[in-house]
C-alpha cells in the first residue's frame, strides 16, 4: 500500500470516528434530554398506556324484610373491562362476549373498538359465565380483556314486592324504589384500585389504594309473607273481576307500620330491563283516585267528634237531593225514608250525609280531612309518592261541600285512604307511616278524634260489614269494620261517567282493637256487579281470612283473637300451603 493510500485510509477512520463519536454524543444528549428534560412526561405517557385507576362499587347493604328474609343482596361477580389499544383478534372477543352476556354484538363491538385504553363492558358478571369469557379467549390467543373482582346485585324472591324495593342500574346506583330512596346508604363507599398493564393488555399488578366501606343495609317494615299472600289475592281478584288495576295496602294501626304494598302489575327484579314504566310504578303512592263513599266514615268522623250529629239523629234517606240546581243521588237511584245516622253509615245513604255535611260545614269538614292527612303526601320512604287533591275550602261551594262528604271531587292515594282508616282504627291518633324499620318518624302520632268517637264509628262500620253493603268481607268467627266505596270516575270532557268505576273496600280487624287496616282498590272493573263491596270486599274477605289462619298457626291460644271455626271455604290443603316458611306462604 503506497504512503498515499495509507494516509487517506487514516483520513477515513478519523472521518468514521468522528461521525461515531459525534452519534454517540447525539444519542448521550438525547439521553441526557429523555432523563432530565422530558423523563417525567415521558413516564406520565407510560403510566396513561399502562396504569390505570379504577373505581369499583363496595358489596351493597341488603334489603330485609320485618323478620330478616333477604329481598335484595350482592353476590360475587366479576366486572370485565377491555383495552382498546393492546387488544388481538377484536373480533373474536366480540364474538365471545356477545354470545356469553347474550348483548347484540353490534353493542359489544361499539365498546371494543372504542379508541381507549379501558372500556367498561360489563361490570357485573356472573362468575361462571365471566371464567367462561377468560378460558375462551386464551384458547382464541385474544388478549386485551381485563377482569376485576365485583358485587352482582340478587333478588331472591323473584318479583315479590318489586314495585317497592326498586332496582340497580349496570354501575350499581339505585334506579327505582327502596334502592332509589336509600342509594346512598346501601351503596357505601367504593374500592380504588391501581391497576398495571403489559403492552399486551394483560393486567400484571392489581393494587388496592383504597378498600372502601360496604354498603348498609335497609330493614323495612313489610312481612313479606304477608306481601306474598296480598300480591296472590290481588292478582286473583284483578283476572277474576276483570279490572284495569288493582292494589292492596297493610297497615298496623299502632305504628304505622307498612305491612304489606302489593298490586297487580309487577315485574322479575333479576330481569328489570325487560319491563315497562307501567309496571314499575308503585300504585299505592302513585296512582291517585276520588275514594267514593269511603269518605262518609271521615266525613261522619268529624261530624259525632264535633257534636252536630249523634248516631240516633233522624235524616231524609230518598233519593234525590238538590244542591244549587244539581240533584246527587244515592246509589241505584234507591230511597230508604227516614234513617238514623248510623244506618246512613251502615247502607252508604248520599242524600243522609250530604245532610250532615251541610250541618257540618265546608271549613271544619275540610279542616278534619287535612287533619287525617289527606291534600299532602305522607312522608313514606318511597320516591314518587303523590300529595293528592283536596282543594282550598274557601274555593268550595255548596255543591263542592256535598261532593267531598260522599268522596267525589277530591284524589287520594291508597295508602293516604290506609293511613285515614288507621285513625279510626288507632282509637283517633293518626300514625306516621313508615316502610323502612329505622325510620326517625316512629311513633309520632296526632289526636283527630276523641277515642270515644272512633270507637263509636268502629261499631258503626262494623254493622257495614254484619248488614250492610259490605257483607261479602266478612269473616265467619271474626268482627270486621268496614266500609265500602264505589267512585264513578270523571274523564276530560265527559264528566262522571257511567262505565267507568273504581271499586274500594277499608276494613280493620278485630274491631275491639284492630291489628291491621287492609284497603283494596280496584281500577275500572270489567265485569259482573262492579260495587266495592261485591269486587274489592270479597278479596278483602279472602286476604283477611289468610291473615287470620296464620295468627291460628302462631298461637291457637291467640290472646289478640277471639278464634272461631275456620271457614269452610279454605281447606286443610289450601292451610297447609299457606303455612311453609313464613306464616303467611312462602315468599
Amino acid at each position: 500500500m503506497t504512503e498515499q493510500a495509507r494516509a487517506s485510509l487514516k483520513r477515513r477512520g478519523r472521518i468514521l470516528a468522528a461521525v461515531l463519536g459525534l452519534c454517540v454524543l447525539v444519542l448521550v444528549g438525547r439521553l441526557i434530554q429523555l432523563q432530565l428534560f422530558e423523563g417525567g412526561r415521558w413516564r406520565a405517557f407510560a403510566a396513561s398506556v399502562q396504569e390505570r385507576q379504577v373505581e369499583l362499587p363496595p358489596r351493597r347493604g341488603s334489603i330485609q324484610d320485618r323478620d330478616g328474609t333477604l329481598l335484595a343482596f350482592d353476590v360475587k361477580a366479576t366486572a370485565i373491562a377491555i383495552d382498546g389499544y393492546n387488544m388481538t383478534k377484536p373480533e373474536t372477543l366480540v364474538s365471545i362476549l356477545s354470545e356469553e352476556l347474550g348483548t347484540p354484538s353490534s353493542e359489544i363491538r361499539d365498546l371494543v373498538y372504542r379508541a381507549s385504553y379501558f372500556t367498561w363492558i360489563d361490570r357485573a358478571v356472573e362468575l361462571e359465565t365471566a371464567q367462561r369469557i377468560e378460558e375462551r379467549a386464551h384458547e382464541a390467543g385474544a388478549h386485551g380483556l381485563i377482569t376485576f373482582d365485583a358485587w352482582k346485585r340478587s333478588y331472591p324472591q323473584g318479583r315479590l314486592a318489586s314495585n317497592v324495593i326498586g332496582f340497580v342500574g349496570m354501575d350499581g346506583a339505585g334506579l327505582e324504589g327502596i334502592e332509589l330512596e336509600f342509594d346512598e346508604i346501601l351503596r357505601g363507599q367504593p374500592t380504588i384500585l391501581h391497576v398495571v398493564e403489559g403492552a399486551d393488555g394483560r393486567t400484571y399488578q392489581t393494587e388496592i389504594l383504597d378498600p372502601g366501606i360496604a354498603g348498609t343495609d335497609v330493614v323495612l317494615t313489610i312481612d313479606a309473607g304477608l306481601q306474598f299472600a296480598c300480591e296472590e289475592e290481588i292478582e286473583a281478584g284483578v283476572s277474576r273481576f276483570q279490572a284495569k288495576a288493582g292494589m292492596i295496602v297493610a297497615l298496623d294501626p299502632k305504628t304505622g307500620e307498612v305491612l304489606a304494598m302489593a298490586q297487580d302489575k309487577g315485574f322479575d327484579l333479576n330481569a328489570y330491563w325487560k319491563s315497562t314504566v307501567e309496571e314499575r310504578k308503585n300504585l299505592a303512592v302513585s296512582f291517585l283516585f276520588e275514594p267514593g263513599s269511603i269518605f262518609k266514615v271521615f266525613a261522619g268522623l268529624s261530624a259525632l267528634d264535633t257534636g252536630v250529629a249523634f248516631v240516633d239523629d233522624i235524616y231524609d234517606g230518598n233519593d234525590g237531593i238538590e244542591v244549587t240546581g244539581h240533584v246527587m243521588h244515592n246509589a241505584d237511584n234507591e230511597s230508604f225514608g227516614p234513617v238514623t245516622f248510623a244506618e246512613m253509615i251502615e247502607h252508604s245513604i248520599n242524600t243522609a250525609m250530604i245532610q250532615v255535611a251541610f250541618l257540618l260545614g265546608a271549613e271544619p269538614l275540610h279542616d278534619a280531612l287535612v287533619g287525617l292527612g289527606f291534600g299532602e303526601a305522607t312522608g313514606v320512604e318511597l320516591p314518587g309518592e303523590e300529595d293528592g287533591i283536596l282543594r282550598p275550602a274557601i274555593t268550595w261551594t255548596p255543591l263542592d261541600l256535598a261532593a267531598a262528604s260522599i268522596g267525589q271531587s277530591v284524589a287520594v292515594t291508597g295508602l293516604q285512604l290506609a293511613r285515614g282508616i288507621a285513625a279510626i282504627a288507632n282509637d283517633g291518633l293518626l300514625p306516621s307511616v313508615r316502610i323502612v324499620a329505622s325510620a326517625q318518624n316512629s311513633g309520632q302520632v296526632v289526636q283527630v278524634a276523641e277515642p270515644q268517637t272512633a270507637t263509636t264509628m268502629r261499631s258503626l262500620m262494623e254493622r257495614v260489614v254484619e248488614s250492610g253493603t259490605g257483607t261479602r268481607a266478612a269473616v265467619q268467627g271474626f268482627s270486621i269494620s268496614g266500609k265500602t266505596g264505589t267512585a264513578q270516575k270523571a274523564t276530560p270532557g265527559r264528566g262522571y261517567v257511567d262505565e267507568k268505576y273504581t271499586s274500594l273496600f277499608a276494613g280493620m280487624f278485630p274491631t275491639e282493637d284492630p291489628k291491621y287496616v287492609i284497603v283494596v282498590v280496584l281500577d275500572e272493573v270489567g265485569s259482573g256487579p262492579v260495587s266495592g263491596g261485591y269486587t274489592a270486599g270479597q278479596i278483602f274477605q279472602t286476604t283477611a281470612t289468610r291473615v287470620i289462619l296464620s295468627e291460628r298457626l302462631a298461637s291457637s291460644q291467640s290472646e289478640t283473637f277471639e278464634v272461631g271455626a275456620a271457614p269452610a271455604a279454605l281447606t286443610s290443603a289450601q292451610l297447609q300451603a299457606q303455612s311453609g316458611q313464613s306464616l303467611f306462604g312462602r315468599p
